[in-house]
C-alpha cells in the first residue's frame, strides 16, 4: 500500500511524488542554495524510506496503542529497506557508484587529521546517499524527467537574473563576484548542462510550437552570453569542446559526403585557429620589441630624471611597462590623492606602487605627475582596490581575462613567479602535487591529510606561491592520487567508467554532456571537494544513470528510438 500524506488538493500525495518533488528541489537548489541543497537531500532520504513500504496490516491496532503502532511502523519500514538494499545490492553499476563514498571512508582509518577527514565524508555524503536513493525507486518517465530539467533549467535562469543584479546595483571589480550562491566555476558547469539540455529540446520534433523553441533559441544565447559576462574560461572551453564533440558526432551521421566533410573540416580549422590566436596573443601581449634608449625622453614636463627600466616590470600589451617613470613624483601626487601609501600594500596584498604603474602603462600614460593627475576618483579607487589595468574594468570583455593569463604566463616565465595569474597558480599546484604523489604513490596520505601534506610540500619546495594562494591540487584525479594512492585513482577512474558503460549510457545525449562536463571540470578543479561540486556530480550522475526510464520514443518518420539514444 503506497504512503499518502495529507496536502492541497490536485497534488499527488504518495511517496513516489514526493520524492520527486524533492528531488526538483534538490535539481533547483544546485545553483541556487547550498541550504536547500542539504535540506531537499534530507527531505529524499526520509521519503526514500517510507516510498514503497507497506503500512496497511497497521490499520487494526488501536490508536490508544501507540506504541505497538510505532513498532509497527519501524517494522513495515525496516522490510522496505531490506528490500532496497537488496534491490541496491543486486546491482552491479549503484554498487560501484556507491563505493566512491567507501574509498574515502576507508582513507579515513590512516589520516593523521581525523577532524578534517571526517568534515570531509560529511561533504561528500552525497556520493552515497544519492545513489542509493535513485537506484532503489522507481525511474522517471519521459514527462517527470523532462518537467525536472525544465526546473533546473528555470534555476540555473533564476541565478543569471540575481547575478545581473548585483552586476547592475553593485561595483563589480571581479565577474566572479556576480556568482552570489556557488562558486563562479560551478555555477559555470550548470549553465553548460542547461544550455546542451535546451539544445536537445530544441531538436525534438515532438516540440512544433514556433514560441516554445524562440523562448529555448532565446535562453541558448542568454547563457552563452552570461558565460562570457561571468568571463569564466572553464565554462566556454567546456562548450567549445561539447561543441566541437557533437558537430563531430553530426558530421558522421550525415550521408552527404560533401557536407560530411566539409563540417569536419570547418570544425578542424575553427580550433586551430583558436588555438593559433590565443598562441599569437599572448605572444603579442609578452614580447617587446628593443628599445633605443638614445630616442627616450629623458626628463618629465617639471624636469625630474625618467627611470627607464626593461627588467623589472615586464611587458605588457607588446610595451616594456617599466618605461617613462619617475618614482618621485608619482609617490608625492599619490600620496596627495590617497590615504593608501605609495610605499605601501593595495587591498590586495600586492605593491600599490606596481600596481599603479601596470595601471597607468595599460591607459598608455607616462608614470610621473601628469600621469596621475590624469585618474578619476573613481579610477583612484581602482587601484587602491588592486585593480592593475583598465582594460580589467571593461565589462563583456574577454580580452581582459586573456590578459591576464598572458601577463601571468610572462611573469612565470622571466621571473618564475606564478602568483599573478590563477592558471600560472594551478601549474604550482599541479607541479606541488607530483611531488606529493612521487613520495606517497602507493597508498596516499588518507582522506584527511591533503593540507598537511601539501603545506609541507610547499615549503620543500620553497614554492614562490604566497600563503594565501598556497591551495591543493586543482585537478580531482590528482587529488585522488594523493589522498588514496595508484590503486585509489585507477578505482576513481572505474568508478566513473564502469556504471555508464555497464547500463549503456554512453549512447545518451545528456549522460554523454554531463560526463564531458565533469571529466573536464576534474581537470582544473577539485570538483568533489565543495559541497556545490559534489552535489551536482551525485545528483545528475544517479539521475542519469539510474532514474531515467527507459521508454520508446517515436520520430517523425514514426521508427523507434531509444530514450537514450544521443540526439532522440
Amino acid at each position: 500500500m503506497a504512503v499518502h500524506f495529507r496536502t492541497q488538493p490536485g497534488l499527488k500525495t504518495d511517496a513516489t511524488s514526493l520524492l520527486y518533488y524533492a528531488m526538483i528541489l534538490l535539481a533547483v537548489s544546485i545553483p541556487l542554495s547550498e541550504f536547500g541543497m542539504s535540506a531537499s537531500q534530507f527531505l529524499m532520504l526520509g521519503l526514500w524510506a517510507a516510498e514503497g513500504a507497506d503500512y496497511s496490516g497497521g490499520r487494526h491496532l488501536r490508536m490508544q496503542n501507540a506504541i505497538a503502532r510505532i513498532g509497527y511502523l519501524f517494522k513495515a519500514t525496516a522490510v522496505n529497506l531490506a528490500g532496497k538494499f537488496r534491490m541496491l545490492f543486486n546491482n552491479p553499476a549503484a554498487m560501484v557508484a556507491v563505493s566512491l563514498y567507501l574509498l574515502h571512508a576507508i582513507g579515513l582509518f590512516y589520516s593523521n587529521d581525523v577532524n578534517y577527514a571526517l568534515k570531509d565524508l560529511r561533504i561528500k555524503l552525497p556520493l552515497i546517499s544519492l545513489p542509493v536513493i535513485l537506484a532503489t525507486t522507481p525511474a522517471l518517465d519521459r514527462q517527470r524527467f523532462q518537467r525536472l530539467i525544465y526546473f533546473f533549467i528555470l534555476a540555473v535562469f533564476s541565478g543569471t537574473l540575481a547575478s545581473m543584479y548585483v552586476f547592475f546595483t553593485r561595483h563589480v571589480s571581479d565577474p566572479r563576484e556576480l556568482s552570489i550562491f556557488i562558486s563562479h566555476i560551478r555555477f559555470s558547469l550548470t549553465i553548460c548542462f542547461a544550455i546542451f539540455a535546451m539544445v536537445h529540446l530544441l531538436y525534438k520534433r515532438e516540440y512544433r510550437s514556433g514560441f516554445h523553441k524562440l523562448i529555448l533559441v532565446a535562453g541558448i544565447v542568454w547563457f552563452l552570453l552570461f558565460l562570457f559576462i561571468l568571463e569564466s574560461i572553464t565554462g566556454i572551453l567546456i562548450m567549445a569542446i561539447l561543441t566541437f564533440i557533437m558537430v563531430l558526432y553530426l558530421g558522421f551521421r550525415i550521408k552527404n559526403n560533401t557536407l560530411k566533410y566539409s563540417l569536419l573540416i570547418l570544425s578542424i580549422t575553427a580550433t586551430v585557429a583558436s588555438v593559433h590566436y590565443f598562441r599569437s596573443f599572448v605572444r603579442d601581449f609578452s614580447h617587446a620589441p628593443a628599445v633605443d634608449f638614445s630616442s627616450l625622453d629623458r626628463y618629465t614636463a617639471y624636469g625630474t630624471p625618467y627611470l627607464h627600466d626593461t627588467c623589472s616590470y615586464g611587458v605588457e600589451n607588446g610595451k616594456f611597462v617599466g618605461l617613462y617613470i619617475s618614482h618621485t613624483e608619482l609617490r608625492n601626487e599619490w600620496n596627495r590623492k590617497s590615504e593608501l601609501s605609495y610605499d605601501g600594500l593595495d587591498r590586495k596584498g600586492q605593491q600599490l606602487s606596481h600596481t599603479l604603474i601596470r595601471y597607468l602603462h595599460s591607459k598608455n600614460l607616462r608614470k610621473d605627475a601628469e600621469g596621475v593627475r590624469s585618474l578619476s576618483e573613481k579610477e583612484i579607487r581602482h587601484i587602491e582596490n588592486g585593480v592593475a589595468s583598465a582594460v580589467y574594468l571593461d565589462n563583456l570583455n574577454l580580452r581582459s581575462r586573456f590578459e591576464q593569463i598572458a601577463m601571468g604566463y610572462s611573469n612565470y616565465i622571466r621571473h618564475g613567479d606564478p602568483n599573478a595569474s590563477s592558471v600560472m597558480q594551478r601549474i604550482e599546484y599541479w607541479k606541488t602535487s607530483l611531488y606529493i604523489v612521487k613520495h606517497n604513490w602507493l597508498t596516499g596520505v588518507g582522506t584527511g591529510d591533503l593540507n598537511e601534506a601539501f603545506s609541507a610540500a610547499y615549503e620543500e619546495l620553497d614554492s614562490k606561491l604566497e600563503p594565501d594562494f598556497r591551495k591543493r591540487s586543482h585537478n580531482q584525479f590528482l587529488a585522488i592520487f594523493i589522498a588514496f594512492g595508484i590503486l585509489g585513482l585507477a578505482w576513481f577512474l572505474f568508478t566513473l567508467i564502469f556504471p555508464p558503460l555497464k547500463l549503456g549510457k554512453f549512447t545518451d545525449f545528456y549522460y554523454v554532456v554531463f560526463f564531458v562536463i565533469i571529466i573536464m571540470s576534474m581537470l582544473t578543479e577539485d570538483t568533489l571537494e565543495t559541497q556545490a561540486g559534489v552535489t551536482f556530480f551525485a545528483f545528475f550522475n544517479a539521475l542519469l544513470l539510474f532514474s531515467r526510464r527507459r521508454t520508446p520514443l517515436h520520430n517523425t518518420y514514426g521508427k523507434e528510438a531509444s530514450a537514450d539514444h544521443p540526439i532522440k
